[in-house]
């Protein structure tokens, strides 16, 4: 990533390109156990994880898509693949709400139109950045 606050930042992302919601929801949890084990595990792109929709979901809870209760959850629901059990009580007592509570701190909701996917820089002007860039030696472009 570029720019203050992020420059330098990484990124994971998990792109939807849907027209309807369909089983976003159920994806959403898997991604946020996947971010979870990432962050857990020092991934080197895990600064920031983004979902990337072009489709809203979940509309009537939107507001808590981002807690650390839901990435809690989704940790629990997929608790055999990360701790090894299916015993709730257990992995319950493995889970580092902590890490949940960063996780969520993380995490982009981003959605966009395909209108939007037209909003590029012109050549030229990307031409003009990539210069003062390298010009900086703030790196390459």
């Amino acid at each position: 990533m570029r720019g203050e606050p992020y420059d330098h930042d990484a990124f994971c992302a998990e792109i939807k390109n849907y027209s309807q919601p369909g089983d976003q929801g159920v994806q959403y949890d898997a991604f946020l156990a996947k971010c979870y084990v990432a962050a857990q595990a020092g991934h080197h792109l895990s600064d920031h994880f983004m979902w990337i929709t072009w489709a809203p979901f979940r509309a009537n809870s939107w507001a808590t898509l981002q807690s650390s209760t839901l990435v809690e959850s989704a940790v629990l629901q997929n608790c055999e693949r990360i701790f090894g059990t299916t015993d709730l009580d257990q992995a319950k007592g493995k889970l580092d709400r902590a890490l949940a509570q960063s996780v969520a701190e993380r995490l982009w909701l981003i959605v966009l139109s395909d209108k939007q996917e037209t909003l590029v820089p012109l050549k030229d002007w990307e031409a003009i950045v990539a210069g003062e860039l390298t010009r900086r030696g703030d790196g390459s472009w």
